[in-house]
């Protein structure tokens, strides 16, 4: 049970951050804003994992794949959804991103040997008919073109680079179960991806000003570390096809949120609605055999 709650927490607590991090997206750039946030991270994170930590049961191998998790995610996914939030709205966003269970649990059931029902079997059909139906509803509220069409791409592959990354975090806390030191180090290491891009890129190098976006997004980022925490808390405590379709659960409360919010920038439609509800049923049906 604890495990259980932790992965609802996570899914609230990174709820609100993508809504705060919404409300000034329009003045900064996916790039600014995906660095603000992990280097805010790092800073909150490192000394309460070198506290926390009992340094004696950790390995080198556990270190490395909390490395390698930190450059998927927070790292490239962090990068793909802000410019997905961008192009599509949150709403939207989030509950394509929120197709990463059906990754996630596929995987875990070739890797892991995680045991599926035929109702989890059901919850992971309904969350892909679910992302279809986003799609759609995307399409009406943005208008018709191939670049929109195309938008859809950015949480879809923030979601799959995520289940991977979920994995590998599975595979580190099993092999040394230091989750915050985990959430530290993969933070760390989410910074290569941002690296690249700036020495890579010379129009990011002009756009950069961290200055103005830490004003903006540093409450943001103190809350999206915590939401890290509270996921790697719960793998810790429980098997990632259970943990994964739970924390999955924040387009729901993302849409809460954004109503409350985000009145005059975002836009819910019946149909996105039913979407997010037909996510949330996924979810539910993907975790009752457990």
């Amino acid at each position: 049970m604890i495990g259980i709650a932790l992965a609802l927490v996570s899914a609230v607590t990174s709820a609100l951050a993508i809504v705060l991090v919404r409300r000034h997206s329009t003045q900064s750039t996916p790039f600014n804003i995906s660095l603000i946030i992990s280097l805010v991270g790092m800073v909150a994170l490192w000394p309460l994992a070198l506290l926390l930590t009992d340094f004696s049961a950790a390995n080198i191998t556990s270190l490395l794949i909390f490395a390698l998790s930190g450059i998927l995610t927070p790292g490239i996914v962090r990068l793909l959804y802000y410019q997905g939030m961008n192009k599509l709205g949150t709403p939207v966003n989030s509950s394509l991103f929120a197709t990463y269970p059906l990754y996630t649990s596929l995987l875990a059931h070739v890797f892991l040997m995680e045991v599926f029902t035929p109702l989890n079997w059901g919850g992971i059909l309904l969350i892909f008919l679910a992302a279809l139906s986003v799609e759609w509803s995307a399409h009406e509220l943005n208008g018709k073109g191939m670049r929109k069409q195309r938008d859809v791409l950015f949480p879809l592959f923030a979601g799959l680079t995520l289940g991977i990354g979920s994995l590998l975090r599975k595979f580190a806390l099993d092999l040394f179960n230091a989750p915050f030191l985990g959430v530290a180090v993969a933070y760390t290491f989410s910074v290569i991806p941002f690296a690249f891009l700036y020495i890579a890129y010379r129009p990011t190098r002009q756009r950069m000003a961290l200055k103005r976006d830490l004003r903006l997004f540093w409450a943001a980022g103190i809350i999206q570390a915590i939401t890290w925490v509270f996921g790697f808390y719960a793998l810790s405590f429980n098997q990632v096809s259970l943990i994964i379709p739970l924390i999955s659960t924040e387009p729901l409360f993302v849409a809460l949120f954004a109503y409350l919010y985000l009145r005059k920038i975002e836009h819910l439609s019946v149909k996105l609605v039913a979407s997010i509800v037909l996510t949330v049923l996924g979810v539910a049906l993907v975790t009752a055999g457990f």
